[in-house]
């Protein structure tokens, strides 16, 4: 039976005789409606950001190739004059296009500085940072990769295009709220949905690979991903990709270098045989080693610049000085007629991938012989005096220290891009010592030989998933090298890819999650495999057990004290007493604060003074007030003026509380994420203009004085605020695994700890982060106690309290609990500590 006494058949009834009275008419009119929507909604903006990120890409990459070309040519016109000129020339235009992209940067948006997965990850993981998805920092990106990247500085763009494709997301989000005909893009939700998508673009515009570009994005941005979600980052990524390709019609052939992300390769079917596995396992071995000592190097250095005395008073903190120096370092390495003549060090990136690459073999003389004009670049020029394995090695070596150092200058910087060069130099070099041992094959005469380039696909791809901890390497490439019919070079790229993968994920994190950790961004990072300790630690260990809480009990005067002693905590658990603390809910800081206001009297009369409003700023409110109500539909219009009149508030009680004492609130600073989207809390305050302006009396103010005790003295009304009746809660004995499973999946910033009801404890992302800290080292290890106190769990006898003044920091209230004011360490707001540079 339904509650209003009907059977389940009656109401169906009652449905379908509703759904009969709509004509035929209405019916193809709502469903075209429905169409239009759902075009507009999903296919026309996922197609319009794949589009809009490609046609950015190709105007980079082209402005790139130019300065790149330009770089090379007037290098040759320098050397015919004076090798000095050549030198002064190819060192100048490598520090000044850097020193620009750093100004540029400083100047219109710090926040494009680095790759900016990091930043993406961290954003997608449910927390705000400021500046990083705006278009300030979008032009400051596209300029500063495209200097960067032009003057020859050893980086990649895949890490800054992955975050112009969210930038490029939040945007259309952001045109599309003022939609008013649907509340669809007003969805949090949607809004991550369109970000993951732009994650993808960023992909496919560096490669030209849509498919592992989605997959790339999910790996490297999210940890858990909504299935739903797939479609419309393929068909952004695809829309891409062709938008991406079709550029190659629309440049020349010089300018087509980096559009054409393409490099065909023609490896037979039968490219390896079953004994070679066992080395491609060692590659994978050996490129898992190196992709953890390159993380390692790279934290050390951020460090080392961060914390080191020589550094700072050398750089002085300079945002440049570094910057320049590393460039004119890479432009004296890299100058073709002195040490790069050792290792290629005219080539960009993308003419030594295709070297690599290539069918061809560099240690022997037969047929399989590369031409020499690829010879060449690897034998120290026409002289041919250099052995290869020396060009391989000192390229490798030297790409993998600079890379390190270069990625964490104060330009945009990618490291997928370098990561897959240095992968593919290893393999390469190992590759053709193969060739060398077994000049004829493994299997002797007859046999299949061997394949240089193979093992130059396999250590890239080997490398870089190792480094970025991923495994879509392998799909992109088969897109990137065009190999889709043959399988087998790709399981064998899998093969090693899993192993290197296995290999670096047991001894460091990947680079996101290291430059997250070097920054300092509140992030939960990923459990390494393999953990017992993650298994043995218990909440209990973590949790904080001094609590400050709200009782249904407690006065008004108890909870302005509360407040005071905790101004940095967001919410409170409410529990039913101060012996049992059966908790019932938690509250937002705002809802009580917004309480205050609503029952409490001032009692200075300088209050109306520091709290008044200006006549401007009313005039804003309202403005902004009735556009946010202009946009909302029709039916939450009515639901929202309903709520405002059940909760008009009386006009004695509607007075400010000393913003010394209280925190003020208004529509001002009555913002943001809240438990009650409809919350009666939301509406704006229907304060008189007279009420604002008139200066009230002595009468007045001596009648406000005598009731502040009485009204201050009388118990809180839970029932006129928004509680959250089921917060997430905790039980004692849940290992580390399962709270960090929990924390990751739901996306929640703390948790309480309950016995059979009772609260005990609070555990946050701070308590998390610190058993993890060392995890790579030590395990999971349970955090020392700090001496400080986050919160108090004991009651406060607030008799003891003076009423009238805060209680200083580390003051002990009368039953001798010491309470500190630090800020709590868990919450979902960030704030981006300066990093040294």
């Amino acid at each position: 039976m339904s509650p209003g006494g009907k059977t389940d058949e009656a109401d169906e009834d009652i449905e379908d005789h509703i759904e009969s009275n709509e004509t035929f008419a209405e019916f193809c009119t709502r469903q075209a409606q429905n169409v239009v929507h759902f075009l507009v909604e999903d296919w026309f903006l996922s197609a319009l950001l794949g589009v809009i990120t490609a046609v950015l890409s190709v105007g980079m990459d082209v402005a790139i190739e130019v300065l790149q070309h330009a770089h090379v040519t007037f290098y040759d016109k320098m050397l015919a004059i004076s090798t000095y000129l050549a030198f002064s020339q190819w060192v100048a235009h490598i520090v000044i296009l850097t020193m620009f992209s750093a100004i540029f940067c400083q100047i219109v948006s710090k926040q494009a500085v680095g790759s900016g997965i990091p930043e993406v990850k961290v954003i997608m993981h449910g927390f705000k940072m400021d500046n990083y998805l705006t278009t300030r920092t979008l032009v400051a990106k596209m300029v500063g990769l495209t200097l960067a990247m032009g003057g020859g500085l050893p980086i990649g763009k895949e890490g800054p295009f992955v975050h112009m494709g969210a930038i490029v997301a939040t945007l259309l989000s952001k045109i599309t709220s003022a939609c008013q005909y649907s509340a669809f893009f007003s969805n949090e939700g949607r809004e991550m949905e369109m970000l993951s998508s732009g994650c993808a673009v960023g992909i496919a515009c560096t490669f030209s690979a849509p498919i592992g570009a989605v997959l790339y994005a999910i790996e490297s941005t999210s940890k858990y991903f909504a299935v739903k979600n797939y479609w419309r980052g393929f068909l952004a990524a695809t829309c891409s990709a062709i938008v991406f390709r079709c550029a190659n019609f629309f440049v020349t052939a010089e300018q087509s270098g980096t559009i054409t992300a393409f490099y065909q390769t023609r490896f037979p079917t039968d490219c390896f045989l079953v004994e070679e596995l066992p080395i491609f396992l060692f590659l994978g071995f050996i490129s898992g080693l190196m992709g953890s000592l390159f993380i390692f190097i790279h934290r050390q250095i951020s460090m080392f610049r961060s914390k080191n005395k020589l550094y700072k008073i050398i750089f002085r903190n300079n945002f440049l000085g570094f910057t320049v120096f590393m460039a004119f370092v890479v432009g004296v390495l890299t100058f073709p007629n002195g040490l790069g003549r050792y290792f290629a060090g005219r080539l960009t990136f993308r003419e030594t991938m295709a070297d690599f690459f290539n069918n061809c073999t560099w240690a022997t003389n037969d047929s399989r012989r590369c031409p020499d004009s690829i010879l060449t670049h690897w034998t120290g020029g026409s002289d041919g005096d250099v052995s290869i394995f020396t060009s391989l090695a000192l390229y490798y070596i030297l790409y993998f220290i600079l890379v390190a150092i270069c990625i964490s200058i104060n330009v945009p910087a990618g490291v997928f891009v370098p990561s897959f060069i240095i992968g593919a130099a290893g393999g390469r070099l190992m590759g053709e010592t193969m060739v060398i041992l077994f000049p004829e094959g493994m299997r002797g005469p007859g046999g299949p030989p061997i394949h240089p380039g193979l093992y130059a696909v396999v250590g890239a791809a080997a490398y870089t998933g190792a480094v970025t901890h991923t495994l879509s390497v392998s799909v992109i490439i088969c897109e990137l090298t065009g190999q889709l019919s043959p399988i087998l070079p790709v399981l064998v790229s899998i093969i090693a890819m899993l192993m290197g993968n296995a290999v670096c994920k047991f001894l460091q994190p990947s680079i996101y999650e290291s430059i997250i950790r070097v920054k300092r961004y509140p992030y939960l990072p990923d459990l390494p495999p393999s953990r017992v300790s993650v298994h043995t630690v218990k909440v209990e260990q973590l949790m904080v057990t001094d609590v400050i809480y709200i009782t249904k009990d407690m006065t008004y005067r108890e909870m302005k004290e509360i407040l005071q002693l905790a101004p940095h905590l967001r919410s409170f658990p409410i529990v039913t007493d101060h012996d049992n603390k059966i908790l019932l809910g938690s509250v937002a800081k705002r809802y009580l604060t917004m309480l205050l206001r609503r029952h409490v009297l001032v009692n200075q009369q300088d209050s109306r003074n520091i709290g008044r409003i200006t006549p401007a700023e009313i005039f804003n409110t309202i403005r902004r007030t009735s556009m946010r109500l202009s946009r909302r539909s029709p039916s939450r219009r009515s639901n929202s003026s309903q709520t405002r009149e059940s909760a008009s508030i009386p006009e004695t009680a509607r007075s400010d509380v000393t913003t010394n004492e209280v925190e003020f609130v208004s529509e001002r600073t009555f913002s943001g994420n809240t438990l009650l989207s409809i919350s009666p809390l939301h509406c704006p305050n229907n304060i008189p203009l007279q009420a604002v302006f008139t200066r009230p009396s002595s009468a007045d103010l001596s009648k406000a004085e005598v009731n502040a005790d009485i009204l201050l003295n009388r118990n809180i009304d839970l029932d006129e605020i928004a509680i959250d009746a089921a917060p997430f809660q905790l039980v004692l004995g849940s290992s580390l695994y399962k709270v960090h499973t929990l924390f990751s999946l739901l996306g929640l910033s703390h948790a309480y700890v309950t016995d059979c009801g009772k609260l005990v404890g609070v555990v946050g992302l701070k308590e998390l982060r610190d058993a993890l800290a060392h995890i790579y080292v030590r395990g999971a290890v349970a955090p020392v106690k700090p001496d400080r106190k986050l919160t108090s769990g004991t009651y406060l006898d607030m008799s003891a309290v003076n009423r009238d003044k805060l209680i200083p920091p580390m003051t002990p209230p009368a039953n001798g609990h010491t309470i500190s004011m630090e800020s709590p360490k868990f919450g979902n707001s960030l704030t981006v500590p300066p990093m040294a540079l």
